[in-house]
């Protein structure tokens, strides 16, 4: 049976209070339906990552059901934290990028993202960078590409990573906007698409060989990286 998050009424007042000292970083749409949601019990996996973003900072989810937190976990595993990282689209709240600075022993982690919150986030290895991530962005000194469903900014990363000859690892997104979706049929359309293009673009680098592993902990979305070969 797949879990569920029920939230206490100190969480929902919790929540509630976030969403109002931030509100600014909400269009109108996402606060009504970031104020609907907290009501609602949600499957770990269907909850909005704006949604499980707030859950995160306040420590709602129990680490264990956090997929930020095992994101991070599979980033080590693969690639290692320990050297210089930049993640593209880190979203409103840099959840995953503040994970990566609290346990790093050296480097540094950058996050671009347009809609960030810069304010209470003031770790010496992380930078925050309140803008998009473009094909010019600067990447000297830089080991790692990192993307959590970056949407329309994954073949950026893709491409951009074998310009540079710099690994990277990114989950895909299990949702895509209508505007990036209409060309195709279905989600596993568009990550078969991006998979195939990884591999073609791997073809002309040292970066090696694609590696994909669909997750089975709950969200069943794939996470693909380079793996070098040795």
């Amino acid at each position: 049976m797949e879990k569920e998050l029920y939230l206490t009424k100190h969480q929902i007042t919790l929540v509630k209070e976030f969403i109002s000292k931030n509100k600014s970083f909400y269009d109108d749409y996402e606060l009504e339906i970031l104020i609907k949601s907290i009501y609602s019990p949600y499957k770990l996996k269907y909850i909005p990552n704006l949604l499980n973003q707030i859950y995160d900072i306040l420590d709602i989810i129990n680490p264990k059901d956090n997929i930020y937190d095992f994101f991070v976990d599979y980033i080590e595993k693969i690639h290692s934290l320990d050297k210089n990282i930049v993640e593209i689209g880190g979203g409103v709240i840099p959840s995953i990028a503040k994970k990566i600075a609290l346990r790093q022993k050296k480097g540094t982690i950058t996050v671009y993202d347009p809609r960030l919150i810069t304010k209470n986030f003031h770790l010496p290895n992380l930078e925050l960078k309140k803008e998009p991530f473009t094909s010019t962005t600067n990447l000297s000194n830089v080991d790692l590409l990192i993307g959590f469903m970056p949407c329309e900014a994954t073949e950026l990363i893709i491409d951009k990573a074998s310009q540079e000859n710099i690994d990277f690892i990114i989950a895909l997104s299990d949702n895509i906007s209508q505007k990036d979706f209409a060309f195709y049929e279905s989600i596993d359309e568009w990550q078969h698409y991006i998979i195939c293009h990884a591999k073609r673009k791997l073809e002309s680098t040292t970066l090696g060989n694609l590696k994909y592993k669909y997750i089975k902990k709950g969200w069943e979305f794939p996470i693909i990286y380079n793996e070098r070969v040795r």
